[in-house]
C-alpha cells in the first residue's frame, strides 16, 4: 500500500512540476516485488544452510519496529540496522529485565531463553550482514537509474531544485520457527516439522522489508549515491568481522547490532551535514537555464547533460530563459547546438539531430518553472 501511494505521489509531483511523467509508474513495483522475491529465494537458501533460527517474539518485535521506524523516518527507516538491529537489541533488553525482575504478564510475552543463546544471536547477525548487502544493492539499483527531480520555493519563493530518492525490497524470508505446544505456533499433520536439538521447528515466510531514501541538494546525485554504497558496504564488513569475533567470545554476540545501529546512524548523520541546504548547486543561475535532469531516451540523455549542469546558449545565442530557447531552438528544428556550463563552469559544446519524435524541449527538466506553472501561479495570485 505504501508503494502504491509513494508510486502516485512520484508520478502527480511529476507532471505537476515538469508537466509530463519521468519515470514508468513500475519502476517501485518491479524494484520492491519481482527483484525482492529472488533475491529473498537466495538469502533464504544461506539462512538454512548457515542455521539462522528466530523465535515468535522476534518476529513480533520486528514488525513492531519496522512499523514504528517507517512512521517515525519513512523509507529511511527501514534499513536493517535499524529495524533487525534493534529488535534483536530490544528482546535482549526485555529478556534481561525479565531476570532480574518480578514476574510481569506484559513482558512474560517477550520471554525467550532461545533468543538469549549466543549461537542465535550468531545466526542473526549473519542475517543482519546479507540484509545490509541487500541495502548496498538496493542503492546500486536507485544508482543505474537517474533519481526524481523536484523543486521547492525556499527564502521569499526562490526557488530549489533537489532530487529523492525513496526505494524498497520485499524479502520473503523462509526460516525456522519453534514449535510451542498451545502457542501460537504448534505442530500440525499438514505442515513440516524439522528437529534442531531437542528442539522442533517449523518453516515460515517472514517478510522483511529492507528501504533506503534521502534528499540531495548540494551535489550530483550519481556522487552521493557511490559514497553511500562504499560507506554501507564498509559498515557491513565491520558488522561481519565483529560477527566472527562473537563465534569466539560470547560476550560479544550482541556488540554486532550496535555497530550496526550505531553505524548507519553516522552515516545517515554524515550525509545529513553533508546536503548543505544554502548551496547553490541547483538554484537559478543569472548565466543561463540551469539543468535539473533528463528523461529517459531523450535527446538531452544521448547528448550526455548533467544536472545542475548550465545552458548558456543555442545555436549561436545566448539563452537565459526557457523562451530564449526556445527562440533559439526555432532557428534550426533539424539539428541543435548548445553551450553548456559544467559543475566547476567550464564551457563546452554539446550538439545532435532533431528528429519528429523527438519533444520540443529534447527532454530538458529545468529548475526554472514552465510557462503553464507560471500562468497557473499567476491565476491562483
Amino acid at each position: 500500500m505504501s508503494t502504491f501511494i509513494v508510486t502516485n505521489k512520484r508520478i502527480k509531483q511529476e507532471r505537476h512540476l515538469f508537466n509530463s511523467r519521468i519515470y514508468s509508474g513500475k519502476m517501485e513495483w518491479m524494484r520492491l516485488l519481482f527483484v525482492g522475491l529472488l533475491i529473498g529465494i537466495s538469502l533464504s537458501a544461506i539462512i538454512w544452510y548457515t542455521g539462522v533460527l528466530v523465535d515468535f517474539s522476534w518476529l513480533f518485535t520486528l514488525n513492531l519496529i519496522t512499523l514504528f521506524m517507517f512512521v517515525l523516518l519513512g523509507y529511511r527507516g527501514l534499513s536493517s540496522a535499524y529495524t533487525i538491529g534493534l529488535a534483536t537489541l530490544v528482546l535482549i533488553g526485555l529478556n534481561f529485565i525479565l531476570l532480574i525482575a518480578k514476574s510481569n504478564d506484559f513482558l512474560a510475552f517477550f520471554s525467550s531463553g532461545l533468543m538469549m543463546q549466543p549461537r542465535i544471536l550468531n545466526g542473526l547477525s549473519v542475517l543482519l550482514v546479507l540484509c545490509l548487502l541487500v541495502e548496498v544493492l538496493l542503492v546500486y539499483l536507485v544508482l543505474r537509474r537517474p533519481m526524481q527531480p523536484s523543486r521547492v520555493k525556499i527564502r521569499r519563493g526562490t526557488i530549489q531544485g533537489q532530487f529523492k530518492y525513496r526505494s524498497a525490497l520485499l524479502l520473503p524470508l523462509f526460516m525456522l520457527l519453534p514449535v510451542s505446544e498451545g502457542g501460537v505456533l504448534h505442530a500440525t499433520s499438514w505442515w513440516p516439522v524439522f528437529a534442531v536439538g531437542n528442539q522442533s521447528f517449523i518453516p515460515i515466510v517472514v517478510p522483511v522489508i529492507i528501504g533506503m531514501g534521502a534528499r540531495i541538494r548540494s551535489d550530483k546525485p550519481q556522487r552521493v549515491l557511490k559514497k553511500r554504497v562504499v560507506a554501507i558496504l564498509a559498515l557491513a564488513l565491520m558488522v561481519a568481522l565483529v560477527s566472527v569475533a562473537g563465534y569466539f567470545y560470547n560476550w560479544l554476540t550482541f556488540t554486532p547490532f550496535v555497530v550496526a545501529l550505531l553505524g548507519h546512524m553516522g552515516i545517515d548523520l554524515y550525509f545529513w551535514l553533508e546536503d548543505d541546504p544554502d548551496s547553490d548547486k541547483y538554484h537559478l543561475s543569472p548565466n543561463g537555464i540551469r539543468v535539473m535532469g533528463t528523461r529517459d531516451t531523450s535527446a538531452a540523455r544521448k547528448m550526455g547533460i548533467e544536472p545542475g549542469e548550465i545552458i548558456t546558449g543555442c545555436n549561436g545565442k545566448s539563452v537565459y530563459t526557457r523562451q530564449d530557447l526556445y527562440d533559439a531552438m526555432n532557428l534550426n528544428r533539424a539539428y541543435v547546438r548548445l553551450t553548456v556550463l559544467d559543475e566547476f563552469e567550464e564551457p563546452r559544446f554539446v550538439e545532435t539531430a532533431l528528429y519528429e519524435e523527438d519533444s520540443f524541449e529534447m527532454g530538458l527538466l529545468f529548475v526554472e518553472e514552465s510557462v503553464i506553472e507560471e500562468m497557473t501561479e499567476s491565476v491562483k495570485s
